[in-house]
């Protein structure tokens, strides 16, 4: 079974930065992890803080077995509903197909593209506003 984390915090943020393929993330980044068996299977980053939004990054070591409907609910928990965030932001490079079937089974939507901001691609903008995400209860869905 997977277990949630929240210590070590620069740990996760170089472990997920590795994965993304960041130099690192935004000096007010936050995160948690998701471990098994004592190992990191994943990382959730939030960074980019305004009033109604932050980015969301989720980093992973390929597998399957980290994603969990308890994840999610945390994963969109500690944005929408502790904040009280409007929304959340996903910046994804066009070449990760994977990372971006990802996000849109989640339920990110388009909402723009970024054509040259990275040396070799450019990034999607894609976003989630709390009032359509499936992940956390109704009542805070406002």
């Amino acid at each position: 079974m997977a277990e949630i984390v929240y210590d070590n915090i620069p740990e996760m943020l170089a472990w997920a930065a590795e994965r993304i393929g960041l130099r690192r993330f935004k000096a007010d980044a936050k995160a948690f992890g998701v471990k098994r068996r004592g190992e990191l299977c994943a990382v959730i980053v939030y960074d980019s803080f305004s009033e109604c939004d932050c980015n969301m990054h989720v980093a992973s070591d390929g597998s399957h077995t980290w994603l969990s409907r308890s994840v999610l609910i945390q994963a969109f928990g500690y944005p929408f509903v502790e904040l009280n965030m409007r929304r959340v932001t996903a910046l994804i490079p066009e070449k990760k197909a994977d990372a971006i079937r990802f996000n849109e089974h989640l339920g990110f939507k388009l909402e723009g593209r970024c054509p040259e901001a990275m040396p070799d691609d450019d990034i999607q903008i894609r976003g989630m506003l709390r009032k359509e995400c499936r992940f956390i209860p109704p009542e805070y869905r406002k």
